[in-house]
């Protein structure tokens, strides 16, 4: 196949099994522009999405994002030559409820991930996990749909019922806190540190376990520094939005964060 985008954007992303992602992100597009056909992108958390969004924007491609949901963090990229080919792609991402048989067991984002995962799905195909009212609603890649109704059975050692989402959703949505923090540096593990009130050497052991995330990419370094907009994401902690930054009287950085002690994703 001929590449129409230029491979060197790929040394953007300095670990090898990102660069392979993005690789095959640019293989799509590059597949668009030489066959003029539409196609859709796997799942992409925020940190690849932004980069591809970026090149996709120098690149005579239009483009539509979906995920699902009304605010999805993880999201598909729906490519085409021409914008009136969307709708053959409209029906690429189907919503899923899953409701425990056992009245007295409550599903969690781990069960649900972690059951899709043992059924030997990749997670590129799975999207954003919200709680519902009943249960968790999960969005997935369309063609494993039928699947997942046929032989997810077992989420964790619940017993589960698995039906496609039909009409309105009806979301039970964490409206996450407000805080202020206030840091010495904008760096992660210092921001981590004070939103989930961990000591530093704590956090950095998280860091070497792969426990936290900056925009969905896992991060090997406590002095990353972050920027408004980030979603920062620790396992087993909870996850948090920065909203904007300012620098306090004493020199130090006070940052307006919302903070989520539910997982999403």
């Amino acid at each position: 196949m001929k590449h129409w985008i230029d491979r060197c954007v790929l040394g953007f992303w300095q670990d090898k099994e990102m660069r392979l992602e993005a690789a095959h992100l640019l293989d799509l597009a590059d597949a668009v522009l030489e066959e003029q056909l539409p196609l859709r992108t796997p799942f992409l958390g925020l940190g690849l999405a932004q980069w591809f969004e970026g090149v996709l924007q120098k690149e005579s491609l239009s483009y539509q994002i979906q995920g699902g949901f009304p605010d999805s963090e993880r999201v598909c990229y729906f490519l085409s030559k021409n914008s009136d080919d969307f709708e053959q792609v409209r029906e690429g991402i189907a919503l899923l409820t899953v409701v425990s048989l056992d009245p007295h067991v409550d599903l969690e984002h781990r069960q649900i991930l972690g059951s899709l995962m043992g059924l030997g799905l990749k997670r590129e195909l799975i999207g954003d996990i919200h709680p519902e009212i009943q249960g968790m609603i999960v969005a997935v890649v369309s063609e494993i749909a039928d699947y997942l109704l046929q032989e997810w059975r077992k989420a964790g050692r619940a017993n589960i019922r698995v039906e496609r989402v039909h009409g309105e959703l009806h979301l039970s949505e964490d409206p996450g806190e407000e805080l202020r923090i206030t840091v010495a540096s904008s760096r992660i593990d210092a921001i981590v540190a004070s939103s989930f009130k961990a000591a530093r050497g704590v956090v950095q052991e998280w860091i070497n376990q792969g426990k936290v995330k900056r925009n969905d990419l896992m991060i090997s370094r406590a002095d990353l520094e972050v920027k408004s907009g980030d979603i920062i994401s620790c396992r087993g902690q909870g996850r948090l939005r920065l909203l904007d930054d300012s620098e306090t009287r004493k020199g130090r950085i006070a940052w307006t964060i919302i903070i989520y002690r539910t997982q999403k994703r």
